[in-house]
């Protein structure tokens, strides 16, 4: 036995020096020239090699240096060049037939695409001035010879059984990427090139798992041509994937597969990487469809997961999705900081939704989110059809909001300033996009539960709006104020023509609560209510005050007056003698065109006092000019009221004066004073008179 081994290992020597000797003696020159005839034959370019190719039998496979397949100096829209490889087999399978390759390595790959500029005009008027010539050239004569039979048409099930037999099959082992490149330029002039690639990919066998490894660097440099501009915007980046498949045709599993992007330039913030792409699933490459078991697209501000079916002919979705992060730190990265959360709840963002995508619609059902400590409750569907607008379908119940919770925080006068630049030129820019594009048909209903701003407050709110390409209609709009009343109004918005109209009630509003919640303090109590039916027309805040029309009235039941109290009571036949603290009834009617409004009669009546005018005021002058005549305990005192809206005065008319003067015997009788015969004693009632009755014009105003 132990003689026989001893032979065996001897033949197995001389036969490895033999296949040695013989593979020595091997033209190295011959073979590179029949891959460059192959190659050039088949792709019309000779894979060139620098240096012959070294082939060795132990281990079994060929090394080769510099190498290329066209250039890209010589206008070939395809070249690619190697530093260097190596190609590996395994001895055994191939002597039963079927190759497998241990390892494959590239050094240095360097790949270079252009595109050219394609001229299909030019193509045309050639094909049409000569219709029997192709693009290829003449179209040859007949033949003179006998008549050709016709080639016999072979079913797929009589197909011979040569063109049937399959390939041998190849099984690669490992191949092997460094430091590759890809430079790669389009017919509009832009670039992609990445640089520092790195590939592995192991046990690449069907049926059998592999395990792929890459990262490169990329920079993109991207082409906007809207509206006839060239907008250049660069990006660029590191990526990375990481992946574990199996392949069983038509099968491919992914397991533990990631995908991490770390963006540096781009639309993306830097901030926002590293962003990682998780997904475990299977797909079937016959049909295009994928089951995704799991798949989370994970950031530092947030983490958004899919789970359920796709299709990619068509594409479509029909599964799970969620969503959870932190909406303050996705503010900050809109450049939106938002206040930190409130002591006691949790800066926390969680959506969980049924996802349906496909025909050109996006459905989200059973919506539930939470912000915060905010609930929501919904359905959302988008529909997005070609050549037409985004329509936009949504049903909403929230709980109680806090918008101080999500107001931006105030920034510094720099930033300020910086800011209103910036949004000059989002408003130019957003108007310009506006006018390019329709805008959404909406159909919303949403239901609030409750908001509050500081220590304003309304609850219940209800909203049903709808409408087409910008024209809408709010048909409902409903709520009560936290400190007293309620509210119905519907109105419309015709956002391209600028158009707006509101018609609506405020009933049994408590003014003095009012007025604390919005910070103006106590100044007055009372019951209101206020009907108005209103126009507006214009693009900005000044143009739709100077546009308003239409009409309102204003009633005020049981008005009392925290000022009534400590007015001036100098006006000579009041002194020492009560005035009413509450109003009955305050009436202003008026109407609005083109922003001036006139109110007319305004009426005041209460136990002992009564007062009638009329008012003018011009919002695009920011102007009041108003009278009224207030009569009292027997008095009729005529008051003026006029200014601008930052200093308005408040004076009585000069013929109360000489009215004050014919009855001045009888009111120095009432006063109980002994003026005598000194003029100067009745200048001075005179005086005291007026001062009084503008105190009391202003007690009514509450100024």
């Amino acid at each position: 036995m132990k003689r026989f081994l001893l032979w065996l290992i001897g033949v197995l020597l001389v036969v490895a020096a033999a296949l040695t000797i013989v593979l020595s003696q091997i033209d190295t020159a011959f073979v590179v020239r029949q891959i460059a005839d192959a190659t050039a034959k088949a792709t019309g370019k000779p894979l060139v090699f620098e240096n012959a190719p070294q082939i060795s039998f132990f281990p079994l496979g060929v090394r080769f240096g510099q190498a290329r397949w066209g250039q890209s100096d010589q206008g070939d829209n395809l070249a690619i060049s190697v530093k260097g490889g190596m190609a590996e087999l395994e001895l055994m399978p191939l002597l039963s037939g079927t190759m497998v390759v241990r390892e494959v390595r590239l050094d240095n790959p360097v790949v270079r695409v252009r595109q050219q500029v394609s001229a299909p005009e030019a193509v045309g008027k050639t094909a049409d001035a000569n219709p029997g010539e192709d693009a290829s050239g003449p179209t040859p004569p007949a033949a003179t010879g006998p008549p050709q039979r016709a080639p016999k048409t072979v079913s797929a099930d009589q197909t011979p059984a040569a063109a049937s037999s399959q390939p041998p099959a190849i099984e690669l082992k490992r191949l092997v990427v460094r430091q590759g490149s890809l430079h790669a330029t389009d017919s509009q002039g832009q670039t992609l090139d990445v640089s520092d690639l790195n590939l592995s990919v192991e046990n690449l066998r069907p049926g059998q798992e592999a395990v792929a490894q890459c990262d490169f660097t990329f920079a993109a440099n991207l082409v906007d041509t809207k509206k006839d501009v060239r907008t250049s915007i660069p990006l660029s980046g590191n990526l990375a994937l990481s992946a574990k498949l199996r392949y069983a045709p038509p099968q491919l599993a992914l397991r533990q597969t990631s995908l991490t992007l770390s963006p540096l330039t781009g639309p993306v913030p830097k901030e926002a990487g590293p962003l990682q792409l998780n997904i475990e699933g299977s797909a079937d490459l016959n049909t295009l469809r994928m089951h995704v078991a799991k798949c989370w697209l994970t950031t530092p501000q947030a983490r958004l997961g899919l789970q359920g079916e796709a299709s990619f002919s068509p594409v479509s979705f029909t599964g799970n999705i969620e969503l959870d992060g932190s909406l303050r730190k996705l503010a900050a990265l809109a450049r939106q900081p938002f206040k930190p959360a409130p002591r006691g709840i949790t800066d926390d963002l969680k959506i969980k939704s049924r996802l349906a995508y496909g025909n050109n619609s996006l459905n989200l059902s059973d919506i539930s989110a939470r912000v915060d400590d905010v609930d929501l409750r919904g359905q959302l569907r988008l529909g997005m059809e070609p050549g037409a607008p985004l329509s936009i379908t949504a049903e909403a119940q929230v709980s109680a909001v806090n918008l101080d919770n999500y107001l931006p925080l105030p920034e510094t006068e720099k930033s300020q300033g910086q800011t209103a630049n910036g949004e000059k030129e989002k408003n130019a820019a957003g108007a310009a996009s506006a006018d390019e594009s329709p805008l959404p048909d909406i159909n919303v209903r949403a239901a609030v539960a409750g908001i509050r701003q500081g220590k304003l407050q309304i609850t219940d709110v209800q909203i049903i709006a709808q409408g087409l390409r910008g024209n809408y209609k709010i048909s409902t709009f409903n709520c009560t104020l936290g400190s007293g009343g309620a509210v119905r109004a519907a109105g419309s918005a015709n956002i391209p023509a600028a158009a707006y109209a509101l018609a609506g009630t405020a009933s049994d509003v408590n003014l003095g609560a009012l007025l604390e919640s919005l910070g103006k303090g106590r100044p007055l109590n009372g019951s209101a209510r206020l009907n108005v039916d209103l126009t507006m027309k214009g693009k900005n805040a000044t143009a739709l005050q100077n546009s308003l029309s239409g009409k309102g009235e204003l009633e005020v039941r049981q008005m009392h007056l925290m000022s009534m109290p400590t007015l001036p009571a100098n006006v000579p036949g009041i002194t020492g003698k009560p005035l009413p603290g509450t109003f009955d009834l305050v009436r202003v009617p008026f109407t609005a065109r083109n922003g001036e409004l006139s109110a007319s009669p305004i009426t005041v009546s209460a136990s002992g006092l009564n007062a009638r005018g009329q008012a003018k005021i011009s919002l695009p002058r920011q102007n009041l000019d108003a009278t009224a005549n207030v009569e009292t305990l027997g008095m009729t005192i005529p008051v003026i009221i006029k200014g601008p809206f930052s200093n308005i005065s408040y004076s009585v008319d000069p013929r109360f004066a000489l009215d004050m003067a014919k009855k001045l015997p009888g009111l120095l009788q009432n006063t109980g004073k002994n003026a005598g015969n000194s003029a100067k004693g009745a200048e001075t009632l005179l005086q005291g008179g007026a001062r009084g009755a503008e105190g009391l014009v202003r007690g009514l105003f509450g100024k």
